[in-house]
């Protein structure tokens, strides 16, 4: 189970609270302001997670001062419009018109109460994060050394939409989000330099150790339930394809697939960012109960 602390590494890089109304249903969090989303994305440049805590007139009870997720944000910020494809939620989130996409989605195990579960004294730190993302230098903290060691557990189903890249930028857009751009011309002879993307292979043996250690001693793909003892007969998929841009990766970032399952992932997908979440990889390949 990966700790809150094998995250996000140090409290310096806890960017702060943000009270929401529920669960994350894309990879946006918004804002009733232009100016506060641009500070977020600004923030996110060196300080690049936060907390979201249920608050507010419109959360559940069920919700309530319980922390829901820790979320990785981006530079990449505009109009909300710009950025939710789901037309529902859209309509749902009109009133905050600004948002930034976000590119790691962890749910915070059992969503715990800050007070009876966290056992913070009061409810002093998120007083003012009301819209926007906020730092309380007094209580920052003793909140990380009361959360960081909670389990968490990446979302595979809250992913980056189709296209996006994260290139460490602030970037505003107003009627798409920014895509890696591809072009089509072909045949002209050029000379590049090389550019390879590294890879880790440790942490693809850790995910599949971990798989293995789930499974009895077998290896078994998380979407259609092959099995076999064999390591060479599986791949380490990453969730989020690590072209989207540099991160620090861990074993909630695997999935580990059958060779035909993780060829259906990225043919599958949206485009070659956007892979099939695993969640539909599993009903589609016939596991998802």
């Amino acid at each position: 189970m990966t700790k809150f602390k094998e995250i996000v590494h140090t409290c310096d890089n806890l960017m702060g609270l943000k009270p929401v109304w529920g669960l994350s249903e894309e990879p946006v969090m918004c804002f009733s302001k232009k100016g506060t989303a641009k500070s977020v994305a600004e923030r996110s440049l060196t300080q690049h997670y936060f907390v979201t805590i249920g608050a507010g007139s419109n959360v559940p009870r069920k919700f309530k001062d319980r922390i829901l997720e820790l979320v990785k944000a981006t530079g990449k910020y505009g109009e909300t419009a710009a950025f939710v494809r789901n037309s529902v939620l859209k309509e749902k989130l009109s009133q905050w018109p600004f948002a930034i996409v976000t590119s790691e989605t962890y749910d915070v195990i059992g969503h715990p109460d800050i007070l009876s579960d966290v056992g913070l004294p009061d409810k002093k730190i998120i007083t003012n994060a009301y819209d926007s993302v906020y730092r309380d230098e007094e209580r920052i903290h003793l909140f990380w050394e009361k959360i960081k060691d909670f389990p968490v557990r990446r979302r595979t189903d809250v992913i980056a939409p189709p296209g996006f890249y994260d290139d460490g930028k602030v970037e505003y857009s107003s009627t798409f989000y920014p895509r890696l751009k591809f072009t089509s011309s072909e045949g002209k002879r050029v000379y590049k330099l090389s550019c390879q993307v590294e890879r880790s292979p440790e942490l693809k043996k850790t995910a599949k150790l971990a798989n293995r250690e789930r499974n009895d001693g077998k290896l078994v793909c998380e979407a259609c339930g092959f099995s076999d003892e064999s390591a060479g007969m599986f791949d380490a998929h990453h969730i989020s394809p690590i072209a989207c841009g540099q991160r620090d990766s861990t074993v909630d970032d695997l999935s580990v697939l059958c060779p035909t399952c993780h060829r259906w992932a990225h043919v599958k997908g949206d485009d070659a960012l956007a892979p099939l979440p695993i969640s539909l990889l599993q009903q589609i390949r016939g596991t998802q109960k």
